[in-house]
């Protein structure tokens, strides 16, 4: 994905967010001929990263529903989105995996967990984590994201494990992925 040139980019960003999109709508979307939105989807259909269909092209089977860690089928209620320098976004199937993801890669933009109680999106570097509860609803030990601290603290009373800052969970992450 580093040869891909910044349209190239731009057009797979565009991609990613639709599922899909015609040559036409990849000309508008750009700002550029047919015959250079043809070639560009033709060069990132050969990178493996899209599939043609007719008139366009599409996502590869739905790849972001699949974990980048673990390559579970990813749990709305608890997803983690990491998107790197590049643009892309990879999806993990909870915060277990996502801090794991984190930890292996240095070219992250943004990362983004979902609060275990009211579904939002949040930072993952501002959120609360509650590592090692009863609840598990993927992997294990279950890490699961919480807004605000208080929260996370009461859910820990009624369902025990451990609440940490970001910071914390990935150095616990860390020292598992080390065992």
């Amino acid at each position: 994905m580093k040869n891909l040139s910044p349209r190239q980019r731009e057009i797979l960003k565009f991609v990613t967010r639709k599922g899909d999109a015609t040559i036409e709508e990849i000309q508008q979307a750009v700002g550029v001929s047919q015959a250079t939105s043809y070639r560009e989807a033709q060069a990132l259909i050969q990178a493996g990263l899209v599939s043609k269909i007719p008139g366009g092209i599409s996502l590869m089977e739905h790849p972001s529903r699949r974990c980048i860690q673990c390559g579970q089928e990813s749990n709305v209620r608890v997803s983690f989105r990491i998107e790197g320098n590049d643009g892309m976004t990879a999806i993990a199937c909870c915060a277990h995996c996502g801090l794991m993801a984190l930890a292996k890669r240095s070219d992250v933009s943004s990362a983004m967990t979902t609060d275990f109680i009211n579904g939002t999106l949040l930072n993952a570097r501002q959120a609360w984590y509650v590592l090692g509860s009863q609840v598990s609803l993927c992997c294990s030990p279950s890490v699961l994201s919480f807004l605000q601290r208080e929260t996370a603290e009461r859910f820990s009373r009624g369902f025990g494990g451990d609440v940490v800052d970001f910071a914390s969970a990935q150095d616990k992450i860390k020292e598992m992925m080390a065992l």
